[in-house]
């Protein structure tokens, strides 16, 4: 289907452009043309592994977006985005984190099937749309795509009893042809002298068949100003929820939408990252992560130095960066999550071990299944911080 440009989307690119101009890089902008999706021809396993992926109605997804441009005048540009994005049928809500080379935003949205209520940094504001163009909001696809076979110099299958894991190392013309109809929302195909040199797309599926995540890089090189540039794009979505995530919308939601105003009455200047608190990432991940909860998620710290967030009356969460624990409280029930060697427990006697799936035996149906979800729990909490599992580990693994 052709690429819908909306008022939103729009909005969002304000400060993308702004960025741009500025820096004298390429402007960031939706292509409009088509983006069919590859059709593959690899094994009936992937076909209807990825056919399943496809057709995602209900999922809960963290993506990440980069484009790091380095120019041959040892100047750089770093355009990076994350967010979060769970759709419940006809319902979505996004969330959604930008650095344009330092200019930064902040998107929230509630999508009720017909109408998206969005607040841009502080502005409130919606637009009537279908979900695909929601979907669009995020600047990155948020579905797997097919790949055909025959676009990759090589595929490569790994399989263990957790996972399935397919990387397709794209020809050139090929990589190019994705980037530039499914990928890109850069706008880097209006260069003439854009060189694709690289591309990847790697996806992942659980034991069970369903997707947990996809992951692409591409590099490439073009000219601009007379300035070589040589920009690598990466992004990733990770899935989790599948067929188990809710969506609602309160009334209180409700009666603070009926205040927002149509996108096409926005006073534009008014638009600014000046309220946004700093979010840069830092060089350590878990420095990243300790800033980004209190920053994104409210969250506060003890004179233990643990980092609590407590959201009713008997819930809570907390992170222990000292031994790599992450705990969910209700009333006077206690689950813990171990990042560094993936585990769960509860209470002395229960433990479930998410690298191999075992678990002690006695373990009541229903608590091993809690702890699932606390794990579920964490990984939103980085997903909501613009972080991955694998970042946290290799950090403190020991």
């Amino acid at each position: 289907m052709p690429m819908q440009r909306t008022g939103l989307l729009l909005v969002a690119a304000l400060f993308l452009c702004g960025c741009a101009v500025e820096t004298g890089e390429p402007v960031p902008q939706k292509t409009e043309e088509p983006m069919p999706s590859a059709v593959t021809e690899t094994t009936n396993e992937y076909d209807a592994l990825i056919a399943d992926a496809a057709s995602l109605t209900n999922y809960t997804a963290g993506v990440k977006l980069r484009y790091d441009m380095a120019y041959e005048n040892g100047s750089r540009s770093v355009y990076d985005l994350d967010g979060v994005i769970e759709e419940d049928d006809s319902k979505i809500h996004l969330v959604q984190h930008i650095n344009a080379d330092g200019i930064q935003s902040d998107t929230e949205g509630w999508y009720d099937g017909s109408r998206l209520y969005m607040t841009y940094n502080t502005v409130d504001y919606y637009e009537d749309m279908n979900a695909d163009a929601v979907r669009q909001v995020m600047l990155l696809p948020v579905k797997p795509l097919k790949v055909e076979e025959t676009l990759a110099e090589s595929v490569e299958k790994t399989e263990t009893d957790q996972e399935k894991r397919y990387v397709f190392h794209l020809k050139t013309d090929s990589a190019k042809q994705l980037f530039d109809t499914h990928y890109d929302i850069y706008g880097l195909n209006q260069y003439e002298n854009c060189v694709m040199k690289s591309g990847t797309v790697t996806q992942t599926f659980d034991s069970s068949g369903k997707i947990t995540g996809e992951e692409t890089e591409f590099i490439c090189s073009l000219s601009t100003k007379g300035i070589g540039v040589e920009i690598t794009v990466t992004s990733s979505v990770r899935y989790m929820k599948i067929n188990e995530t809710a969506i609602e919308i309160t009334d209180q939601q409700e009666q603070a939408f009926a205040s927002y105003v149509n996108y096409r009455d926005i006073d534009t200047s008014s638009i600014t990252d000046a309220d946004v608190t700093s979010d840069y990432e830092e060089a350590d991940p878990i420095e990243t992560l300790k800033k980004r909860l209190i920053h994104r998620l409210n969250y506060s710290v003890n004179e233990k130095g643990i980092y609590q967030s407590k959201f009713n009356e008997t819930e809570s969460y907390a992170f222990a960066f000292n031994n790599g624990i992450f705990t969910y409280s209700n009333r006077t029930s206690h689950y813990v999550y171990n990042w560094r060697g993936d585990q769960g427990g509860f209470g002395d006697t229960c433990t479930i071990d998410f690298r191999n799936g075992s678990v002690t035996e006695g373990c009541d149906e229903s608590v091993v299944n809690q702890m699932k979800e606390v794990r579920n729990y964490f990984l939103m909490e980085l997903y909501y911080c613009g972080l991955s599992l694998d970042q946290i580990q290799g950090n403190t693994q020991e």
